[in-house]
């Protein structure tokens, strides 16, 4: 994290690499946070998430999970909010390395109970993301169908302001 306490800035292309992310768009500069700046956040924990997807059928269960709410890395990315009502058109565009994308709305991460368990994984059943491939995670826990938006070897978070 650099003496500001904004996390790490870089303006190269592409996606955050292994155990990073990067936030772009409409946001003052990118974005660069690695593993060690959301292990220095503040976290929330979520015990017994069940993963089901899109079809309903059963992929598992978390026991438990520690997270950085997508609300506070977005607060750290200097969102240009330029018009009194650009919240109310913004998207979150959120990338896996592989190709894998979803999406959230500015209202639903700030202005309801969704937004409150969408987060950036840095522990999952008690083993710290931290490993060799350096995969970092986003799950969205208050979720119906948590499979759905379960994003693994997360990568970018766009900042989209919808015309």
């Amino acid at each position: 994290m650099n003496a500001d306490g904004n996390g790490t800035r870089d303006n190269r292309n592409g996606g955050g690499g292994n155990g990073a992310i990067r936030i772009t768009g409409r946001v003052a500069q990118p974005l660069l946070l690695e593993m060690k700046d959301l292990q220095s956040m503040n976290t929330e924990e979520v015990t017994d998430l069940p993963v089901i997807c899109g079809s309903g059928t059963p992929k598992g269960r978390i026991r438990s999970c520690r997270g950085v709410l997508l609300e506070e890395v977005i607060r750290k990315a200097e969102v240009i909010k330029e018009e009194h009502n650009d919240t109310k058109k913004m998207l979150f565009i959120v990338s896996a390395r592989d190709g894998f994308k979803v999406v959230f709305s500015w209202q639903e991460i700030f202005n309801t109970p969704i937004g409150g368990g969408v987060m950036i994984l840095v522990e999952r059943d008690g083993e710290s993301l931290v490993d060799e491939a350096g995969r970092l995670e986003l799950i969205s826990a208050e979720d119906y169908f948590t499979g759905s938006r379960y994003v693994k070897g997360l990568s970018t978070i766009e900042v989209v302001l919808v015309p």
